[in-house]
């Protein structure tokens, strides 16, 4: 009797402890829904809004939630009232897309989001396209180093290369592009393009204006639209008073229609310090399978700190 009595008392401890220590229930989340991030530019002074943000880096009441790819359904634990939102974009740099990584050019978004919980289901709330709008800091120079609009052109041809850009203004081939919320493209009027073929199959240019980047930067974007048939590689050619010296960075894949590239030159940058100047380096050469290569080019910009 006194044996029972025992488990009896030590069954009700428990059932005593499994109510009382019973955990917490897990906060809800909600689902934030970003479907892009858009880039707004002074057309003359910045050149094109034409952008390819891949990722969205968030951080949510100043603790980091994490990136998420574009379009993105995010799961966030929100508090009721005011919640702080950092939007940061994201590329796929030199077009690849396992190296995501912050462009540091473009400004963060800085959104407040108000919640309040309904208690039942998850929610999802929809953040407004129209509020997911960047532009590049101010702290940053934008450079246009080609954008084939105006006269001339701010290539030249190596003593290696075969032929130089073309202008073209042929409908089918010239970059056209509408910014989020325009009503109308923006006025390019031409794009560049290089043939490559039997007689001319090798193409290294490099551009006519040398740039003073400062040093301590931390990133040096070359900026690109681009649609062609062939691998194209972009680089760095530094002029330095023990000899020039420049490398390619990136190869660039073929592309059927126009893309964005972000090329970060930085490491050539690095490896090539205290040059009087810096000019960027195009270089291209057709396969002896393809008959012909066409590569078309436009709004080729330089970005970096200042």
């Amino acid at each position: 009797m006194i044996t029972k009595l025992h488990h009896s008392s030590f069954a009700g401890l428990l059932l005593i402890c499994l109510v009382s220590c019973s955990p917490e229930e897990a906060a809800k989340p909600t689902y934030v829904k970003i479907d892009a991030l858009h880039l707004q530019t002074d057309y003359t002074e910045e050149g094109s809004a034409h952008s390819k943000i891949t990722t969205v880096w968030i951080t949510l009441n100043g603790q980091s939630a994490g990136a998420f790819e574009l379009p993105a359904i995010v799961p966030l634990i929100l508090k009721n009232g005011s919640n702080d939102l950092r939007l940061e974009a994201g590329i796929n740099t030199n077009g690849i897309t396992s190296f995501k990584a912050i462009n540091t050019s473009f400004t963060p978004i800085n959104y407040e989001l108000e919640y309040q919980s309904t208690g039942s289901a998850p929610d999802t709330i929809t953040i407004p396209e129209a509020d997911l709008q960047l532009s590049y800091r101010s702290f940053f120079s934008v450079n246009i180093v080609e954008d084939f609009d105006d006269p001339g052109l701010n290539f030249q041809r190596t003593n290696f290369s075969d032929t130089n850009f073309v202008k073209t203004d042929n409908a089918d081939s010239i970059f056209q592009f509408t910014p989020f919320g325009a009503n109308s493209p923006e006025p390019n009027a031409e794009s560049g393009v290089i043939y490559l073929d039997a007689l001319n199959p090798q193409v290294d240019l490099l551009s006519n204006i040398g740039y003073d980047i400062p040093l301590g930067v931390l990133n040096v974007y070359l900026e690109v639209s681009y649609r062609s048939n062939v691998n194209i590689g972009f680089g760095l050619w530094a002029n330095l008073p023990s000899g020039d010296r420049g490398d390619i960075t990136a190869g660039v894949l073929p592309k059927t229609e126009w893309s964005k590239i972000y090329i970060n030159l930085i490491s050539e940058f690095q490896a090539f310090q205290g040059a009087t100047d810096y000019q960027i380096m195009i270089r291209a050469e057709k396969p002896d399978d393809l008959p012909e290569a066409r590569i078309y080019l436009d709004n080729i910009k330089l970005v970096y700190q200042q």
